[in-house]
């Protein structure tokens, strides 16, 4: 998911779209791929943007060429012109058939492999949702909040609370099978939030069975100079290039 316009971080992306910005020497976007390529099972990336950085992606992808990867761009050129990340996820889920979708927002950097965030899935057959232990009850208010059994299974959540019972936030990172992709439609039809990805998993844990699979290592959401700074100070991810 790499649609959005990310004016809190502007003048830096006022012309490059986020998920492009460099973290210590690569593009965020690599670090996603590359993760994608080890788990093995990926049939296609489809990398979702919209019409104003559609060419931003495709010289990022001609000057790194991988067979199954391809650049899909809704019709928007502004903010105010925007579907919503989840109306334009639904769209897309029409023309992008498969049994499974693993969807990422194009903004999310961590350190963890995707290996045990699949196999968890496998072993379930229902969605699943990365969540991430910020250890700080304040700060998942700026987030969703993830409250889980010891089995996994997601008993509450909520975006943005007021009040968290939990420190685990709900990370963009879902893996899900077709069945409750497809759901997005109902819940669009109701005229819910088109844009915050949580409101769907929300809706969806009233309706389903969803897990939660805890990440390990760190993870940051590149939303503000301040966690993008953090992450280009990170060494576990990698050393930078120069």
């Amino acid at each position: 998911m790499a649609g959005g316009y990310a004016t809190r971080l502007y003048p830096v992306t006022r012309d490059v779209s986020k998920p492009l910005l460099p973290v210590r020497g690569k593009p965020m976007i690599e670090y996603i791929v590359e993760k994608l390529e080890k788990i093995g099972c990926v049939d296609q990336i489809v990398v979702a943007t919209n019409k104003r950085f559609e060419g931003q992606f495709l010289e990022w992808l001609a000057k790194n060429p991988r067979k199954n990867v391809k650049v899909r761009a809704e019709r928007s050129r502004s903010e105010e012109e925007k579907l919503g990340a989840l109306r334009a996820l639904a769209e897309l889920t029409g023309e992008v058939e498969g049994d499974e979708y693993l969807v990422i927002a194009g903004d999310n950097l961590f350190t963890s492999g995707l290996e045990g965030f699949v196999k968890f899935y496998e072993e379930r057959k229902s969605p699943v949702v990365a969540v991430y232990d910020v250890e700080d009850a304040s700060a998942v208010k700026k987030y969703s909040s993830a409250e889980i059994t010891s089995g996994g299974e997601i008993v509450g959540f909520e975006e943005k609370p007021e009040r968290p019972k939990t420190t685990l936030i709900g990370t963009c990172i879902y893996l899900l099978p077709r069945r409750s992709i497809l759901r997005l439609r109902e819940y669009l039809g109701e005229g819910s939030d088109a844009d915050s990805p949580g409101h769907f998993i929300e809706w969806l844990c009233k309706r389903e069975k969803v897990y939660a699979y805890v990440l390990k290592g760190e993870w940051w959401d590149i939303g503000t100079p301040e966690s993008y700074e953090s992450a280009n100070r990170a060494e576990s991810l990698g050393q930078p290039a120069f």
